[in-house]
């Protein structure tokens, strides 16, 4: 897991290139403190830098950036690929000889012999980027769900890119001016939905893409992986009765998770009182746990006894060593100053995964595994239940303008003023379709409370260029199953722009990886065909698949989500509540910080 970057200068002017990647590899430092290195080449041209988080092979063989023996390849590579060694066996028979046993070569030495289509190879969470001296072309790729970030900038005949925003906004030539469809975007979802940035110079590359550029700055985008198309084109499994399919989608688990252990390094599993995680535990091989452990944060607060209590008894369960944690009140505070300060862009999101990435750290932990991606394939947020209630009310109530009037100047002003949730005052406005409903459920304000935060032209220009509900329409088109529908969206709108974004920078600020078993690319291809088989598939089928290593509480438990109390941290920073919700002055507060913190 590292930090990479690099400049292209394709159109040749005079510019020293170098500098602003010894710059960057400063910024990224926590992503790689372990090393650094840069690689130009000789035309001067492109040049490219690293910081490393050594994982797999630690020694000096593996560092980076990786020239080829032939010096005709480099590579700045980001992530870990899981299934390397059967790569790298595969390519041994055609006689290819390694210099190292990284992960690193693999990739290079593949793209030799494969060409660009070598990538759809590759399983695990990946950003890399690829010179290529024979065609005189960049190549940059990024995994099908984005779990690895790679932002860019392709600014007047200079083609820039890094992990982090914030290395890209500290290039003089790269503009600080925000942009409209960033802004509207954070105060409609609580994020930044791909490709946009909070700047208009600023793009993130879409998951499952590569993207090659020239020595003339022509540019090719090629796709290569699709979770829409997957998850259409899968067909169901022949499978003859429950036992069947519980066998498949236990082994399915058993092997993402034992998959995501390949490492030179102990792991850490993150343990709550949820599903996701306590299954991740009972499934982690009785060989591989001696390099295993577990880590549970104790908020230390009422409420989250059970959260404590549930994750011991699973500990015990499985026998694999536990710690749990607590911070005191004033490394809180410090850490929400430290929070905000190494925020990588806006979020309503995301705290308390920062939280335990230091945890883990400071007790000695470089990867960590969590349970992210089981609530989009399990059916485990509230959306799956609540938009099909919300759908089904209002078919029996009239579509029409006069309850949409109802609705802006009439029920939300009554709910605002009462300080109630105005949330579900759209219900008549959304409600009906699919993705409308979707935006309602998952929205942080509507669009008319939006208009009151913002100016006019602003959210004017961002709604255009976002063009949100005609997207989320488009993204829906070709599904005729309402729930494949909910976790199309759930995928790309909420995991893919917001958890996965949040939790790279969150954990890479701790100098911690972060590994997701559930967001993985051959677990994803496995379990859409189990889910068009069974279509009630949810987390109880999970459950069923460990029984006896998961504690019998959980089966009958409400699902709470891992959170913080955010109403006591809002009066730490003297925030006077303005929402029924706290939430929504957590995301108020979190934008004006990161604003004040990034301020050109």
């Amino acid at each position: 897991m590292c930090g990479i970057n690099g400049v292209f200068n394709y159109f040749n002017k005079s510019k020293n290139i170098r500098s602003i990647v010894e710059k960057i590899n400063k910024i990224q430092f926590s992503r790689g403190p372990d090393d650094n290195g840069i690689w130009q080449s000789n035309c001067h041209k492109i040049c490219f830098g690293h910081t490393r988080l050594s994982i797999i092979d630690l020694t000096k063989n593996a560092q980076q950036p990786f020239i080829s023996k032939d010096k005709k390849y480099t590579i700045t590579f980001n992530g870990e690929i899981y299934n390397y060694k059967e790569l790298k066996n595969e390519l041994i028979k055609k006689n290819i000889e390694f210099r190292s046993k990284s992960d690193t070569e693999v990739i290079l030495e593949a793209y030799k012999f494969w060409g660009i289509e070598f990538v759809k190879k590759l399983r695990g969470m990946y950003a890399f980027a690829i010179w290529d001296d024979i065609n005189n072309k960049l190549i940059l790729a990024k995994d099908p769900f984005g779990i690895k970030p790679l932002y860019y900038s392709n600014k007047d005949g200079i083609y820039y890119f890094a992990s982090q925003v914030k290395s890209l906004l500290s290039i003089n030539e790269i503009g600080s001016s925000y942009s409209n469809a960033g802004i509207v975007s954070f105060y409609l979802w609580g994020n930044l939905q791909d490709p946009f940035t909070l700047y208009k110079d600023i793009k993130s590359i879409s998951p499952g893409s590569c993207v090659s550029i020239d020595i003339n700055g022509n540019q090719k985008i090629y796709k290569f992986a699709d979770i829409k198309d997957t998850m259409l084109n899968s067909n169901s499994l022949k499978l003859k009765n429950d036992n069947e399919k519980k066998e498949y989608l236990s082994d399915a688990i058993n092997e993402t998770v034992n998959a995501h252990q390949v490492s030179d390094v102990p792991i850490t599993v993150l343990l709550s009182s949820g599903v996701d995680s306590n299954v991740i535990l009972s499934a982690i091989n009785d060989n591989n746990k001696k390099n295993c452990s577990a880590l549970t944060l104790d908020f230390n607060y009422k409420g989250n006894e059970d959260e404590v209590y549930l994750a011991k008894k699973s500990s015990l369960i499985n026998k694999i060593n536990h710690d749990i944690l607590e911070i005191s009140d004033d490394e809180f505070y410090t850490l929400i100053e430290d929070f905000f300060l190494k925020m990588d862009m806006p979020t309503n999101d995301g705290f308390n995964n920062f939280l335990v990435s230091y945890l883990a750290r400071k007790n000695n932990s470089k990867i960590i595994i969590s349970g992210i991606g089981g609530d989009e394939l399990f059916s485990g947020y509230p959306s799956f239940n609540i938009i099909p209630k919300i759908r089904n009310i209002l078919k029996f109530i009239p579509n029409n303008k006069l309850l949409k009037l109802f609705n802006r100047n009439i029920l939300y002003p009554f709910l605002k003023k009462g300080g109630f949730t105005t949330k579900y005052s759209g219900i008549f406005e959304y409600g009906r379709e699919i993705n409308s409903s979707f935006f309602l459920v998952r929205s942080l304000f509507l669009p008319n409370e939006v208009k009151e935060i913002i100016s006019d032209d602003v959210f004017r220009l961002g709604v255009e260029e976002l063009d949100l509900f005609n997207n989320c329409k488009k993204d829906i088109e070709g599904f005729s199953d309402e729930k494949l529908s909910i976790m199309y969206l759930e995928i790309k709108y909420y995991l893919c722009s917001k958890l996965l974004r949040d939790s790279d920078w969150e954990s890479m600020a701790n100098s911690v990886e972060l590994r997701t078993p559930f967001v993985d690319w051959t677990f994803f291809n496995k379990i859409i065909p189990l889910l068009k088989t069974n279509k009630n598939l949810n987390k109880y089928n999970m459950l069923d698949c460990f029984k006896g290593k998961i504690p019998n509480e959980l089966y009958n438990r409400k699902k709470t989500g891992f959170t913080i109390p955010h109403q006591k941290y809002l009066k730490y920073f003297s925030v006077k509540k303005k929402f029924s919700n706290p939430i929504r002055d957590w995301s108020l507060l979190s934008y004006k910080k990161y604003i004040e913190n990034n301020l050109i």
